[in-house]
């Protein structure tokens, strides 16, 4: 199976040495995604909910500079500075999968530059239309 490597401006460079996303046949995993404006690199906001948005905005670029879609999401990691948090990041999330959500695994993090979250994604792309 061939590896495919994304990188697209929509989402942030990679601060360090890695891709923003990986496809090996159908199968796509996403870096971790922080709340950053990929043309600023700044967080777009002290928010928790603008962060999981513009987190899921860049995920979502990784995956289609993949060839994948949210719709191909099966699984999603969040990380939490703060999991007094979960309810504020779960409103913004469920704005991306208002039905039939990605098995999802939520937990406390230590996150670096001042992130609230942080997402990365694992997506089957459907080649069968199913």
């Amino acid at each position: 199976m061939i590896r495919r490597v994304s990188a697209t401006d929509q989402a942030p460079k990679p601060s360090g040495h890695y891709s923003q996303a990986v496809r090996i046949g159908p199968v796509v995993w996403t870096a971790g995604q922080g709340g950053f404006d990929p043309v600023t690199r700044q967080l777009v906001s002290d928010d928790v909910a603008a962060q999981t948005r513009q987190s899921l905005v860049n995920c979502r670029a990784a995956l289609e500079a993949c060839g994948a879609t949210l719709d191909d999401v099966v699984r999603a990691q969040v990380f939490l500075s703060d999991l007094a948090d979960r309810a504020a990041m779960n409103a913004a999330y469920t704005e991306f999968w208002a039905a039939e959500p990605p098995a999802r695994t939520t937990v406390g993090a230590v996150l670096p530059a001042g992130m609230l979250v942080e997402i990365d994604l694992m997506a089957c792309v459907r080649e069968d239309g199913a």
